[in-house]
C-alpha cells in the first residue's frame, strides 16, 4: 500500500468518524430545540436549526467519505515510493494533522450551532414569559470551548505543514 492510498484511507476514516458523531448527537439537540422550544419555537424555526446542525457535519463527512482521493492528491504531492519508512511516515505527519483539524472543526460547528438553537430558545423564554431558566455557568463554558475548538482545529488544518515540519525539528 503506497502513501496515497494510506492518505485516501485515513481521510476516509476521518469522514465516517464525523458522521458517527453527528448521528449520535443529532438527537439531543432534536430533542432539546423540541422540549425546550414548546409552542414558543416555530416548526420553522426548530427545522432550520435542526437541518444547520446536521448540514455542515454531513457535508464535511461526505466529502471526505466519497472524495479522498481526490483530497489525498492535493495534500501528498510527490510519490516517496522507494524511501524508508520513516521519511513516508513524516510525509503524513501533516496529513493526520490535518484530519484532526477537519474533525476539531467540523465538531466545533456542530456544538456551535448546538449553544446558538440554546440561546434562541433561552430569548423567546426571556421575551414570552419574563424570567427564563437561567444559563448554567458551565453552558457559557460549553460556549467558549467549543469556539476555543474551532480556532484550534483551523490552526491544525491550514498550518498542518508548519506544525508538521515543527514536530519533525522537535523530533531530531
Amino acid at each position: 500500500m503506497d502513501y496515497r492510498s494510506l492518505t485516501s484511507l485515513m481521510l476516509r476514516i476521518a469522514g465516517v468518524l464525523i458522521l458517527v458523531e453527528l448521528v449520535t448527537s443529532a438527537p439531543h439537540t432534536i430533542a432539546n430545540l423540541l422540549h425546550f422550544g414548546g409552542k414558543e419555537t416555530a416548526p420553522i424555526d426548530a427545522l432550520a436549526l435542526t437541518s444547520l446542525a446536521l448540514v455542515l457535519p454531513l457535508a464535511i463527512g461526505l466529502v471526505l467519505v466519497y472524495f479522498p482521493s481526490t483530497i489525498a492528491s492535493r495534500i501528498v504531492r510527490a510519490d516517496h515510493a522507494g524511501e524508508e519508512a520513516k521519511a513516508v511516515s513524516e510525509s503524513l505527519l501533516p496529513v493526520a494533522i490535518a484530519c484532526l483539524g477537519v474533525y476539531f472543526v467540523s465538531v466545533s460547528l456542530y456544538d456551535e450551532v448546538y449553544w446558538l438553537a440554546k440561546l434562541r430558545i433561552y430569548y423567546v423564554f426571556e421575551e414570552r414569559h419574563g424570567n427564563a431558566i437561567p444559563l448554567a455557568p458551565e453552558d457559557f463554558a460549553g460556549m467558549v470551548s467549543a469556539a476555543f475548538q474551532f480556532i484550534i482545529g483551523l490552526v491544525l488544518l491550514l498550518g498542518s505543514r508548519g506544525i508538521g515540519k515543527l514536530a519533525i525539528r522537535l523530533r531530531r
